[in-house]
């Protein structure tokens, strides 16, 4: 009796072992796919991302990698495979991105499109009651000029966008909330047709295949 109760427990236990094993392998396969779509997902935004996007996007991709990178040796051949194509595409990607955002803005034409962009080269001292006319004016110069914007006038005019959030945000207390509502609506058309600029540029591109 005692020999068949030993028997019975080296079974649970292995049977509870093997379901451990099971469940983690499961979850580091789920892994692999959700690291797959974000990838996929990241690739169709390509240069869309912005420079003050990027460090958030690095920390995702290192925390959504995290439990593959430890647990990568109880992965199938295959997935191993995949996973590290992930990563050779996910780096070379990275690479690409550091060359353009790692390079500084210049001083003087950061300036010069403040004030074309706004009309003013005094953001930084802008009052509460100025904040919604600034606001219209900045993206009524962004839809006029979008349409020959190179990526690093994009980050130009990023850069405008960023200055106007945080005098903002210093001033917000002080807004009405028509103002607020406003300026959040304006702030949401800009982020929108900064992402589709990509979406632009391929429509242009397939048409010059034709």
């Amino acid at each position: 009796m005692k020999k068949i109760t030993q028997v019975t427990l080296i079974l649970l236990f292995s049977l509870l072992t093997f379901g451990v094993q099971a469940q983690s392998k499961s979850k580091l396969e789920q892994d692999l796919e959700d690291l797959r779509n974000w990838m996929n997902r990241k690739a169709t935004e390509g240069d869309s991302i912005t420079r003050a996007e990027w460090p958030a996007v690095k920390e995702e991709f290192k925390v959504r990698s995290k439990n593959l990178e430890q647990g990568s040796n109880k992965l199938t051949d295959q997935s191993k495979q995949e996973y590290g194509e992930l990563k050779n595409r996910y780096s070379q990607w990275e690479a690409q991105n550091e060359e353009r955002q790692g390079q500084p803005l210049d001083r003087e034409t950061a300036a010069r499109w403040e004030r074309n962009l706004t009309g003013t080269g005094n953001i930084r001292n802008l009052k509460a009651g100025q904040m919604r006319d600034t606001y219209i004016r900045f993206m009524d110069s962004v839809r006029a000029q979008r349409t020959n914007w190179s990526l690093r006038d994009w980050d130009y005019a990023e850069h405008v966008y960023l200055v106007l959030n945080d005098r903002r945000q210093q001033v917000l207390a002080n807004m009405n909330n028509s103002d607020k509502i406003k300026v959040a609506a304006l702030q949401v058309e800009f982020n929108t047709l900064r992402k589709s600029r990509d979406a632009k540029d391929m429509y242009n591109n397939m048409r010059e295949q034709r």
